[in-house]
């Protein structure tokens, strides 16, 4: 597979997918997601790949959306959608994308504005340079929050944290982002890919099955007030897991 806005390359168990589009400061654009898209896809698909890193070429990860790129046209309907149409789009949008996919970091040596932020906001882990920075400019520029922001920021910094940030258009150091919990860690701009393929190394490493569930029980239990629902999923997948891990050793036991 070819690309013409990304990288796609296989460094052992980790995928890792490079925003490539610098005269247009990588900014999204319905080509430059759909590439992505299938990149992510082309992981989920390969057996030998246990995770996924997404990060960029040059001074800007992402500037958001490209206001200079055109539509993208619906070949069955003839509809024309535009990037924010796409990538939101329900049960088949970037945040059910990464809901189904192979555990996700996002390494960021730059700047992430915008929907270069919100787009990171659904991965499992975020690493920043030291010299990053998090834009939150919707308001300012007249427009609001997206992809998910208004319900996935605060379950990372709090209620009232995510509301400051994005009602006073804040944008954020490296070392502020870490502190509210944004990103997990800040390292030297030049160490930023190896420490994200290294943290997705260990993720490639873990059990799939016990991956998948983890991930699923914390998505679906971490704003749960419900104790019962809780402990019941965790228990159903626990029961999942002893099952898989019945099957196997029956598996290993026939054979000759």
């Amino acid at each position: 597979m070819t690309y013409d806005h990304i990288r796609y390359e296989k460094r052992g168990a980790v995928a890792v997918i490079t925003y490539d589009k610098q005269e247009r400061r990588n900014a999204w654009s319905p080509p430059l997601y759909r590439e992505t898209e299938r990149a992510i896809e082309s992981a989920n698909g390969d057996d030998e790949i246990g995770a996924i890193v997404l990060t960029h070429e040059g001074p800007i990860f992402c500037a958001g959306t490209d206001f200079k790129a055109g539509p993208e046209v619906d070949p069955d309907t003839g509809k024309k959608l535009n990037i924010a149409q796409i990538c939101m789009m329900q049960d088949t949008g970037w945040i059910h994308l990464l809901a189904r996919s192979k555990p996700m970091v996002g390494a960021v040596h730059g700047a992430a504005i915008g929907l270069g932020v919100t787009q990171l906001l659904p991965m499992d882990i975020r690493v920043g340079g030291e010299s990053s920075t998090w834009s939150f400019p919707f308001l300012s520029l007249g427009f609001m929050p997206e992809l998910g922001c208004t319900a996935l920021l605060p379950r990372l910094v709090g209620y009232g944290r995510a509301l400051d940030i994005c009602l006073t258009s804040q944008k954020l150091t490296a070392a502020e982002a870490k502190e509210i919990g944004l990103i997990s860690r800040v390292v030297p701009d030049e160490q930023v890919l190896d420490e994200a393929v290294a943290v997705a190394e260990k993720l490639a490493g873990v059990p799939k099955l016990q991956m998948r569930l983890t991930r699923g029980l914390f998505a679906a239990n971490a704003l749960e007030a419900d104790t019962n629902a809780y402990l019941r999923r965790e228990t159903d997948a626990f029961i999942e897991m002893l099952r898989a891990a019945k099957r196997a050793r029956e598996a290993a036991a026939a054979k000759p």
